[in-house]
């Protein structure tokens, strides 16, 4: 689903997906309408997950002032590192709301995560989709799947998860070594490309 639905779909959706109590249903509608989230949100009675694609404190202010969630989702690498994902938990901690890190990039994302994660009081989950296969960014269409390049070759030593939990790095610093020759591998400047539907519209992923 994940922002593809209307307020009418999403709370149809909703409510035969009621019996199974799931933990949350995430961006339901488009995250950029906080009215409809909103809407939604009086409408249903599964928990909403939501704010990966906000970038400051005051946006995550505006979506708790509406009640629209019940679960934040900051994302590390665009709300100003791990000292802005820690202000947007306050303000989440503040309102009695739980924080899930929205974590689809890379071991470096995740590191930062797991220091987000052990600091705050209000951690609920890690987004982990796994290190061995490339970053969304990579295998939607972005340089990188050509050479087989994968998330994992950016570090030396990746995250296990067993039974879906983590162990606390213990490296100096966020907890990870870099691969040597990162920046040959992984060029700070790359081709733009996204993926596009068949009609040649942008896909909004």
């Amino acid at each position: 689903m994940h922002r593809r639905l209307k307020p009418a779909g999403a709370i149809v959706l909703a409510e035969g997906i009621t019996p199974f109590h799931p933990c949350f249903i995430e961006d339901p509608v488009g995250a950029d309408n906080i009215d409809n989230m909103a809407e939604v949100a009086r409408k249903i009675s599964v928990p909403i997950a939501t704010g990966e694609r906000l970038s400051n404190p005051q946006e995550f202010a505006m979506l708790i002032r509406r009640k629209t969630a019940a679960y934040l989702r900051p994302h590390v690498c665009m709300c100003g590192g791990i000292t802005g994902a820690k202000k947007i938990a306050a303000l989440a901690e503040a309102n009695d709301l739980m924080v899930v890190p929205h974590n689809p990039l890379s071991p470096v994302s995740t590191a930062a995560c797991l220091q987000i994660a052990v600091s705050i009081p209000n951690f609920a989950l890690l987004e982990y989709p796994g290190d061995d296969q490339p970053a969304l960014s990579e295998r939607f269409g972005a340089t990188g799947v050509e050479g087989g390049v994968r998330k994992k070759d950016m570090v030396k030593e990746t995250f296990a998860c067993q039974d879906g939990f983590m162990s606390i790095p213990t490296r100096p610093g966020i907890g990870i070594a870099l691969s040597d020759r990162l920046e040959e591998r992984f060029p700070y400047r790359r081709p733009l490309k996204t993926r596009l539907h068949i009609d040649g519209s942008v896909v909004d992923q």
